[in-house]
């Protein structure tokens, strides 16, 4: 518990950090309806996939600066000579995050969905496929922000990327078999048993590439 409040009083320390995600989805979403005509029908084309992109983008700048600050004033060294269980404070760090950046992200992907597709049932569905895809998304990141600690946070969005669009390609289709009223469960399924693993094995693998980068 020690770990989690500390975590999040370093993160709600650096507003830009948690707050700014927020707001590039916001103002994505915001802006949507602006390239459409402002026809009910038409605002439905394509919301979906611009908001799973949206998810996507935010999760990519939350991750932006996760490891740098500590990296650079040689906190990261401290941190690995007094723990032992490293990989378990890079999974605290990573729930914190989620905590306070994807879930109101969710919440807000449901408040959109509603607005542009007017069907409670549908908006709902949104929340569990946001808050499983949010923290997919944001595991795959901190991968990629790990591997480019000392490189620049786009080379490590670069090399993550590919490793997103299978989740993206899944919440498309969640979405669409929810409107033809088939499979919406095993899509859920699918998604968890994606983030089972990953849950697992990111944190292990960060905490070896930190280590890497600090010999």
């Amino acid at each position: 518990m020690n770990e989690i409040k500390l975590e999040y009083l370093k993160l709600k320390k650096k507003t830009r950090s948690w707050l700014g995600p927020i707001l590039v989805f916001w103002l994505i979403m915001l802006a949507f309806p602006l390239t459409v005509e402002f026809v009910q029908d038409k605002l439905e084309i394509g919301f979906f996939s611009v908001l799973w992109i949206a998810i996507l983008i935010s999760m990519m700048l939350a991750t932006e600066d996760i490891f740098i600050e500590d990296y650079n004033d040689g906190s990261l060294e401290q941190i690995i000579i007094k723990n032992t269980s490293f990989q378990f404070l890079i999974s605290i760090r990573i729930i914190v995050y989620w905590f306070m950046i994807g879930v109101p992200i969710s919440m807000l992907s449901f408040i959109f969905s509603l607005g542009t597709s007017e069907d409670f049932s549908l908006s709902i569905s949104v929340i569990p496929l946001s808050i499983i895809s949010s923290y997919i998304f944001l595991n795959l990141f901190v991968l990629g922000s790990a591997l480019s600690l000392n490189k620049g946070s786009l080379l490590g969005a670069l090399i993550t990327m590919p490793l997103a669009l299978p989740v993206l390609i899944v919440l498309g289709k969640s979405i669409i078999a929810f409107q033809l009223g088939i499979n919406y469960l095993e899509f859920i399924l699918l998604l968890l048993g994606c983030l089972s693993i990953i849950i697992i094995t990111v944190p292990i693998i960060v905490s070896y590439i930190i280590k890497a980068h600090l010999e």
